[in-house]
Order: C-alpha cells, then structure tokens, then sequence
C-alpha cells in the first residue's frame, strides 16, 4: 500500500455567537483547520485535521512530498510530518488493518475517554451559560482556562449553580499560579467543589519539586503535557 495523493482543504468552522465574542480578543482564529485526506493506491483514504492557528502551521508541500509514493506504515512515525498529515497516515494505517488507530500506538489503557467541552478564560455569567449547553448536548466534562485576572472562585461557583454533581470541571492555569506556595491554598479551596475533577498545569512544568508538592496535598489529579519535564522525570 503506497501513498498516492494528499489533499489539503482550508475550512473555517464559525463559533457560536457566544464564543465568537468570548475568543474574539486570543484565539478568535481558532475555527480555521486544514483537513488532510490521504489517499492510497489500494483505495482506501484516511482524514486528519490540523487547528492551523493551534499547530502553528499547516502541512508544508515539502511533508506532502516525503510521503507520496511511500508505505503509510513507514512514515505515520514522522512527528515532523504536521498534525493533520499524521493523522490520515495513522487513519488509514488502521483502515488497512481494520483496528482502531489506538492498537497502533500500543497498549490499551482505559476503555472509554470523555470528550469535553472547552473555553477559554471568560466571566462566570459565560462559562455558565456554556456549561449548561455543554449539558444539553450530553457532554460530561469541561476544559477551562483558568486566569489570573478573574475570580476563579466566582467562575466555578457560578457554573456549578447550573450543572449536576456528576458533571466535571478541568481548571486549566496553564501555569499562571507562579509556584507552589501560591496555588496550594486555591487548588485546595477549589478542590472542595464536587464539579472540580482535576487541575492542569497550575504551576510552570518545570518546577519539579514544586509540583511534587502540590501533588501530595491535591486530592484530585494533575495533568500536564507530555515532554516537559522530560517523561521519565515526571513518573518518579
């Protein structure tokens, strides 16, 4: 099986009317990806997607002509191939196959994985109203950003006005709560709330003993992203 072909399609998926006035002032270029179809000579194509603005980048003519006439299975490993490129090999890789894309990567870990809704940093009046049509759509979760300049305290309250128990809040600060000594005592006040599920990178990634710390105190989960610190640092 050898790649034949790689379309690349721009597309701007609007927001909502709400989130296109919450996003407006950071991320208000976020609805542009580049959707990646690989195609093989057996037939069988695989999609993928690239968030341009997210990715920095869309997938260069020179990722596309390293993989045309190659086996999908020999390249899908490139990480430098770009995001969507990657994942149509991956897709049809396991449409050959006729596994899912995880029995490629390796073990099975978890049997099922939710799918959260998301915002940016907004007032609690927004994140509520987003949290209850996250609810009607039959979502469990929801990634929010967590920022400095708002009161995260006022926020979760607010939104856990409008939600059941069983829905759950990931408070992501991408590392504005500076250090340890800072975040500890509102990771522990927020962490009271039923809703609060786990917390992501509240503190920069590479302060280690810091988030050793915070670790031992935290009764709920903190999730970072892969690479920083290194893996093996971050499992000891």
């Amino acid at each position: 099986m050898k790649v034949v072909e790689v379309e690349r399609i721009v597309v701007d998926v609007p927001f909502t009317e709400r989130q296109a006035r919450i996003t407006e002032r950071e991320v208000y270029n976020w609805s542009i990806l580049e959707l990646c179809r690989v195609t093989t000579d057996t037939g069988l194509a695989g999609w993928g997607e690239t968030v341009i603005h997210y990715t920095w980048a869309r997938v260069t003519d020179d990722a596309v002509n390293r993989v045309i006439g190659k086996s999908p299975a020999d390249v899908m490993n490139d990480d430098t191939l770009g995001a969507g490129l990657q994942m149509a090999l991956f897709d049809v890789v396991g449409k050959a196959l006729g596994v899912p894309c995880y029995k490629l990567l390796g073990n099975k870990v978890r049997d099922w994985s939710p799918i959260s809704w998301w915002s940016i940093d907004a007032s609690p009046a927004d994140w509520l109203a987003e949290a209850r049509d996250a609810v009607a759509l039959g979502y469990t979760s929801f990634k929010i950003k967590q920022r400095p300049w708002w009161d995260i305290f006022a926020q979760v309250d607010a939104v856990a006005t409008g939600i059941p128990g069983s829905f759950k809040l990931d408070l992501d600060a991408n590392a504005t709560m500076q250090n340890a000594a800072a975040a500890m005592p509102v990771m522990q006040k927020l962490a009271q709330h039923e809703n609060v599920a786990m917390f992501e990178s509240p503190i920069p990634q590479t302060d280690i003993l810091g988030n050793r710390q915070l670790r031992q105190v935290i009764p709920r989960p903190i999730a970072m992203h892969f690479g920083s610190p290194p893996y093996m640092t971050a499992v000891r």
